[in-house]
């Protein structure tokens, strides 16, 4: 149960992950025009900040399956690779706001839920998401990553070419400062 709740924790943001801050949430800049139904789709995550609360845990090939129906519901299914064995979940998705999507997951009968504000897409090739929340400690939880389409095959050679440069980048907070203020 556990190892669910977890791995819902890491794939619940579409490939994002947990960066701590002091005092609330910031405001985000989502994508224009966001149009839900071409979110549609598989969604392969590239890259995304650091998360100390999965080391040694945290799982490989992320992937995101997005249904959409109608115009403001859907499901998710995901799946990330430990130890050799692929491991799923499935959850429900409703758009909330303007790219800001509400993704919730049932276990046991309790719902765990967290919000995914796209920032940015094309649809066909790549997304960049941000998630925050805050917490009664005066702290919040902030999670960026990014997704692409590649086809399967390119996902290895994508990783060892950009890998190693861009989850340095991604760490470098003010990119994603910039991001938020385009």
């Amino acid at each position: 149960m556990h190892c669910y709740i977890l791995f819902a924790l890491i794939v619940v943001a579409s490939a994002s992950s947990d960066v701590i801050y002091q005092g609330p949430c910031p405001s985000v800049k989502p994508q224009q025009n966001f149009d839900f139904a071409s979110y549609q789709g598989t969604w392969y995550e590239i890259a995304r900040y650091p998360n100390a609360g999965e080391e040694g845990t945290r799982g490989k090939c992320t992937i995101a399956e997005y249904f959409i129906h109608g115009y403001d519901s859907g499901r998710v299914k995901n799946s990330h690779v430990v130890d050799g064995v692929r491991s799923f979940i499935e959850g429900d998705l409703t758009l909330v706001g303007p790219a800001r999507i509400r993704l919730t997951y049932t276990f046991d009968g309790r719902s765990k839920y967290s919000y995914l504000t796209v920032l940015d897409t094309d649809y066909v090739n790549y997304a960049i998401g941000y998630s925050c929340k805050y917490f009664p400690d005066g702290n919040n939880h902030q999670g960026r990553g990014s997704v692409g389409r590649p086809p399967a095959r390119w996902i290895d050679d994508l990783v060892k070419v950009a890998g190693a440069s861009w989850m340095q980048v991604a760490q470098d907070r003010s990119l994603w400062q910039s991001l938020e203020e385009a």
